[in-house]
């Protein structure tokens, strides 16, 4: 087959539409909290425990089932776990009661703890030699797609329609890349070598790995526990819809481009061990910055744009610097980043839950920023307090 037939059947759009959707399913019910609340005649704080069940859920599908992507063939788990997605995104709109739409998204967080390894995979197996890192970067910008694109229109479908039409949409969109997806050449381990707890467990002994795992979880764990009741707070202070809180998605997700092209000269200047806590510490401003905010729309869209800037700086940080901990083994290294992620997701929802109900949303963002500066503190120590120390001491 040729270089130009192929580049012509090209799946990366179709892995780069599935990011996106399982982008804005992950970040749809935020917005739209109030409303399937009211439909089911309960508070946020319970509708809140289907966004931890999807974190939970993408947590545990990545350490126990992206392991065996490569033993089953990363084409077949892919088209299995997108379907597994269709299902949930039909359950969820579906859903008579809000058990069911925990259950769902749960069902969903496990699709994506494949889809998303899988997706990654497919795309340096496509790759032309030489554009790896690329054409990696078209399907993660995915996830921009669904900050820019998936929320917002998720949140003006809801308004327009009702809920459970934006997860009607959300399934349609998944259907329609899992047609695209079928064109995926496969790939199967021949010998592949046998799962076991300790191996999954073993980059917890390399150096530096525990430490930027701890601040993957408190970057995770405060970054969904304020998206997932800021919207509810702006919509409660200003009486505002969902359609209009959606656009708080657009802003971070226009943050979020812009750090992507205009933050490399940073990041080279400073270099990767200075500039991630530095991100870090920004973002611990951003949710201090947030509760004055919070009564001016103008001002919090202005404020998520600083926090989505710093927040993919943050990831990008994290994911270098991991990935450069144990290179020969950045599969397993990456795979607990992923596991860490959705972990902070889940545990992170259920805490920022309680202390929005019990203690407003004043001492959840006060809480969230005091989580990342003790995060920054603690990188910045150990990534170049402990290094300028052994300097000096073999000076």
């Amino acid at each position: 087959m040729s270089q130009r037939s192929t580049q012509k059947s090209s799946p990366v759009p179709a892995l780069m539409f599935a990011v996106s959707v399982v982008g804005s399913n992950g970040l749809a019910l935020s917005p739209i909290l109030a409303d399937v609340a009211g439909s089911f005649s309960t508070s946020a704080l319970t509708i809140s425990t289907a966004i931890s069940a999807y974190g939970a859920a993408t947590a545990a599908s990545a350490f126990f089932l992206a392991a065996r992507i490569d033993r089953n063939g990363i084409r077949r788990s892919l088209l299995g776990a997108m379907i597994a997605l269709i299902a949930a995104l039909v359950l969820s709109a579906s859903a008579p009661h809000w058990i069911v739409l925990t259950l769902a998204q749960a069902l969903a967080g496990a699709a994506a703890g494949v889809i998303l390894p899988a997706a990654y995979g497919s795309a340096s197996l496509i790759a032309p030699a030489g554009q790896e890192a690329r054409t990696l970067g078209r399907v993660i910008a995915g996830w921009s797609v669904s900050l820019v694109a998936g929320v917002p229109l998720s949140a003006l479908i809801s308004d327009w329609v009702g809920w459970r039409a934006t997860y009607g949409v959300l399934a349609l969109c998944a259907a329609i890349a899992l047609l695209g997806l079928r064109k995926l050449p496969e790939r199967r381990a021949a010998n592949p070598a046998p799962l076991r707890l300790s191996r999954l467990l073993a980059p917890l002994s390399y150096r530096d790995v525990p430490a930027l795992l701890l601040g993957c979880l408190a970057f995770s764990s405060a970054f969904y526990g304020v998206y997932a009741f800021l919207a509810d707070h702006v919509r409660t202070l200003l009486a505002l819809s969902a359609g209009q809180v959606g656009f708080i998605a657009f802003a971070y997700g226009a943050g979020f481009l812009l750090a992507g092209f205009a933050g490399a000269p940073l990041v080279d200047r400073l270099g990767p061990r200075r500039a991630l806590p530095l991100a870090l510490g920004v973002i611990a401003l951003v949710y201090v910055g947030l509760l004055p905010a919070a009564h001016s729309l103008a001002a919090v869209l202005a404020i998520a744009t600083l926090w989505g800037a710093a927040s993919q700086l943050s990831l990008n940080l994290l994911v270098l610097l991991l990935s450069r901990a144990r290179p020969e083994e950045r599969g397993a290294v990456l795979g607990l980043n992923t596991c860490t992620t959705y972990l902070g997701a889940s545990v992170g929802t259920a805490v920022a839950g309680t202390l929005y109900t019990h203690a407003g949303f004043e001492t959840l963002g006060l809480c969230a920023a005091a989580a990342l500066a003790a995060a920054a503190l603690g990188l910045h120590w150990r990534l170049n307090g402990r290094r300028a120390a052994a300097a000096r001491a073999t000076a």
